[in-house]
C-alpha cells in the first residue's frame, strides 16, 4: 500500500507522473526509438585494429534514422580512446560525449546521463560507422 492507503498500481501511477518524459517524447508522442539485441558478435576496427566487440551490443532504430550499434563500455577499447570537448543535444535521448581513437577525432558519442527513456544505453559507445574499416550491420 501506499502512504494514503493506496494500492501498487495508484503508486505507479503517481510515480510516472513525477518522472518527466525527454523533451523530444512530450513534443513527439509518436516518435520511436527501439532496441534490438542482434543476436550475434558484432566488431568495430579502425586502421586495422578492433576497438569495440560485442556479443551484448544493442541496435538502436530510430524514426527517420539509419540504425545505429550500441557497445557495452566494458566491450570497447577505451585505452585508445580519448575524451573530447565536444558534446551534442538529442532531445529523446539527452546530451551526448564525443571520443576521439587514434586520429579519428569524435569518431564515437555516448550518454552517460540519458533521459530516463533511454537507460539502456547510459554508458553505451556508437561510432560513425563511414569512418571504420567496415560496416557494422549488413
Amino acid at each position: 500500500m501506499g502512504q494514503n492507503g493506496t494500492g501498487l498500481k495508484e503508486v505507479i501511477m503517481e510515480l510516472n507522473q513525477v518522472i518527466e518524459k525527454a523533451p523530444g517524447f512530450a513534443k513527439y508522442p509518436d516518435y520511436v526509438i527501439t532496441l534490438e539485441n542482434p543476436g550475434r558478435e558484432i566488431v568495430a576496427s579502425l586502421q586495422g585494429e578492433v576497438i569495440a566487440r560485442s556479443a551484448n551490443a544493442l541496435i538502436l532504430h530510430e524514426t527517420n534514422h539509419v540504425p545505429v550499434v550500441y557497445f557495452p563500455p566494458g566491450d570497447v577499447r577505451l585505452d585508445l580512446a580519448t575524451m573530447t570537448d565536444k558534446d551534442t543535444y538529442c532531445p529523446f535521448k539527452g546530451m551526448a560525449g564525443y571520443w576521439t581513437f587514434g586520429l579519428e577525432k569524435n569518431i564515437a558519442w555516448s550518454y552517460e546521463e540519458p533521459f530516463q527513456e533511454m537507460q539502456a544505453i547510459k554508458g553505451y559507445f556508437a561510432f560513425y560507422t563511414d569512418r571504420l574499416d567496415a560496416p557494422l550491420l549488413d
